[in-house]
């Protein structure tokens, strides 16, 4: 498996898994050492330990705060020793983020591109970013025509965020995402954000529920395999009751006056009485209805509300 640790000064290490296991849920395979104020001695031993624990055959990602930082030229004059190890400086949250989600080992031209793919994450977000020139065409290409491959459906009212981006999209390789809500789609400024928020690569359609069902004989042309991401459980119906889905992933209802928790031991989802009357609706259409937050957790599946 991979093994990522995460080297800084400080607690940005610390801070970073913190958010890692908000977004991913159990993050085991992600290790922090940080070097403090008052440390005398360099983090290589504490980190040469770490790497001693794991499994022979584990693949080791050391990300280190910044280039030419104590920490990072500690750990590239271990990289220098070692052979066993791959240092990154300059980790970012896209970076550790990929990494510790990978399921193969990343290397040569594959690892450059998630470093490639991590910088683009560092952006003034008043100003739009354009596509290569042919980008989007030359991905159009390798799509095979044919019906849509619904890899997701998911409820979630934050919609395209960091457990979807980082998470479902790289779980599901999902092609296409689709967001289905009539705020979010009435809204330009909403609809900025989320396109900043795009994976590279993927494809981002931002619709009301009206427009998404009048696209659907349009999306089973093209061969993609599509996430559909909805706001709330009553635009979700309204699609189901045009154009059924077998199953859909209840991952994060916000918690609001007169809702209970719905799913599993920690769930995010908080339905009130007009949201469970919807759900049952769609339970009563014979779609399966399971929660779950990230791929990590398990499953729970609502069979009754």
């Amino acid at each position: 498996m991979n093994q990522l640790i995460l080297a800084s000064h400080g607690g940005l290490a610390e801070g970073a898994r913190d958010t890692l296991s908000m977004v991913l849920g159990d993050v085991q395979n992600v290790h922090v050492v940080s070097l403090k104020r008052d440390d005398k001695d360099p983090i290589t031993k504490e980190v040469e330990a770490l790497i001693n624990s794991f499994d022979p055959a584990d693949t080791v990602y050391v990300c280190t705060d910044m280039l030419g930082s104590s920490v990072n030229n500690s750990m590239v004059e271990l990289m220098g020793k070692r052979s066993d190890i791959t240092v990154i400086s300059g980790m970012n949250m896209p970076l550790v983020l990929s990494l510790a989600t990978a399921t193969e080992p990343v290397r040569g031209a594959e690892l450059a591109k998630l470093i490639r793919d991590a910088r683009r994450g560092l952006r003034n977000c008043a100003e739009a970013e354009e596509e290569p020139a042919g980008a989007a065409a030359a991905k159009r290409a390798h799509v095979n025509a044919g019906p849509a491959n619904i890899k997701l459906a998911r409820l979630d009212y934050r919609l395209l965020h960091g457990q979807v981006v980082f998470s479902w999209i790289n779980t599901v390789g999902a092609q296409r995402i689709i967001v289905v809500d009539n705020d979010a789609a009435t809204d330009d400024v909403k609809k900025g954000a989320l396109r900043l928020a795009k994976p590279s690569g993927v494809y981002l359609n931002i619709f009301t529920v009206e427009r998404a069902l009048k696209k659907m004989p349009k999306l089973n042309t093209l061969g993609e395999s599509v996430m559909f991401i909805f706001g709330n459980v009553h635009e979700m119906l309204e699609f189901c009751q045009s154009y059924k889905l077998d199953e859909v992933n209840f991952g994060a209802a916000a918690n609001h006056d007169g809702a209970k928790p719905v799913g599993g031991k920690d769930t995010s989802v908080f339905l009130d009485d007009a949201e469970i009357a919807d759900a049952k609706k769609l339970l009563e259409l014979g779609v399966k209805i399971y929660e779950q937050q990230t791929p990590t957790q398990p499953r729970t599946d609502i069979t009754e509300l």
